[in-house]
């Protein structure tokens, strides 16, 4: 089998750049609901409500994806480390 080679610098700067994505996405979750929770206070009841559901459904999809990409972030801070290991301590020099 082949060697596997793995830049770890750039990977870790990519898994970076996805946690900061993920959680700037959670920020996005708390703009949304605060931008739609002033719709529901002049509108009917009906209205208010739709909103209300719509808000919620938009903060938990932004923080679910949010959730996904900064754990995608992590993933690969933890497959840096795996891959520096094996480098270390079982790769033939």
């Amino acid at each position: 089998m082949g060697r596997i080679e793995v830049d770890p610098g750039s990977l870790r700067s990519a898994g970076g750049v996805a946690e900061g994505a993920g959680a700037e996405l959670r920020g996005v979750a708390g703009e949304v609901g605060a931008a739609l929770a002033s719709v529901g206070g002049a509108a009917p009841s009906q209205t208010s409500g739709a909103a209300a559901a719509f808000s919620a459904a938009m903060q938990a999809g932004a923080l679910a994806v949010g959730d996904g990409v900064a754990a995608l972030g992590a993933n690969a801070g933890t497959a840096v480390a795996v891959y520096e290991q094996v480098d270390r301590e079982a790769m033939p020099r």
